[in-house]
């Protein structure tokens, strides 16, 4: 498989290396406008691949004709939220970041499956749909897979366990307007609502939706190891066939008609290839309705 990242900073470069580990890849192609940064990322990856002894070849490169022929865009680029700056200013700034990017692309890469895990990812594919540049199957958002993740580490946590013997679903927006199923989730598979009272699945609530946050708090920048490792996680779900959360453009489906939502997947280079539709209980219904309804969501 050939793989080309945008953007070569701390989410993007995690996501190659963790992609050269898993050994996801035959081609890597790393995209970036700051040169010297690019010669780090060369020396950096190249001398990983050399030390595991591996048979992948590495491009790291400010020309968009090395990623021809790629089954796969990661789009890592953009600005990331500055101290009194509000979403809908980044959300503009990074759409203009990203559809310049992808109006390069296309010249060299026809149909890939685009994956973005820019932020705010949800709305950024809403802007990607509609600039019609690539296939509306085959554009999607990493952000679900990450939510996902820290539900299931907050719960290992709660129960002094492995993560292996939790089972967790979300859905929703990457924001805090998530939706954990609490319902379809389990320990050991007793459901959560069954073992769990609502004070203390309340506060695992509050401390996945603050994850990232707490990230920003101590490393003063934003997450990128976890992140990567959700995107990675996807890549090896075209593999596997499972379903896993993200961010697809619904017809639809909950409603939603021409959106791009959060819902459970199945992947494949050709992509998305079919929904999960689980039934909800009356609580997640109520606050899908409402987050639905405050991002006007619903077909007029």
């Amino acid at each position: 498989m050939k793989i080309s990242i945008i953007g070569a900073g701390n989410v993007g470069i995690s996501v190659a290396y963790a992609l050269i580990l898993r050994e996801l890849v035959k081609e890597l192609v790393l995209v970036d406008r700051n040169e010297d940064l690019l010669l780090a990322r060369d020396l950096e990856l190249g001398q990983s691949i050399a030390a595991l002894n591996l048979d992948i070849r590495l491009v790291c490169t400010s020309e968009y004709k090395f990623c021809e022929k790629s089954d796969m865009i990661i789009f890592c680029a953009g600005a990331k939220r500055k101290d009194g700056q509000s979403r809908d200013e980044l959300l503009q700034i990074n759409t203009n970041i990203m559809l310049d990017c992808t109006k390069a692309l296309k010249a060299y890469v026809e149909d890939p499956l685009f994956v973005i895990l820019t932020n705010p990812v949800d709305f950024l594919l809403n802007k990607l749909y509609e600039s019609n540049i690539f296939n509306p199957k085959k554009i999607i958002a990493m952000a679900g897979a990450l939510d996902n993740a820290r539900f299931k580490y907050e719960l290992a946590k709660k129960f002094d366990c492995k993560t292996s013997e939790i089972d967790t679903k979300l859905m929703g927006f990457h924001n805090d307007d998530m939706l954990l199923l609490k319902s379809h989730s389990s320990y050991k598979n007793q459901k959560l609502t069954d073992i769990l009272n609502k004070d203390a699945l309340d506060e695992i609530e509050n401390e996945v939706k603050t994850g990232g946050a707490k990230v920003i708090k101590y490393l003063k920048t934003s997450a990128y190891l976890a992140p990567a490792a959700a995107c990675v996680r996807m890549v090896e779900a075209i593999r596997t066939g499972e379903f896993l959360p993200m961010s697809v453009i619904l017809n639809g489906e909950f409603g939603i008609n021409g959106k791009a939502f959060g819902v459970l997947a199945r992947l494949s280079l050709d992509g998305v290839l079919e929904l999960c539709n689980l039934a909800l209980d009356e609580e997640e219904s109520s606050k899908l309705e409402l987050s639905l309804k405050k991002y006007n969501y619903y077909n007029k």
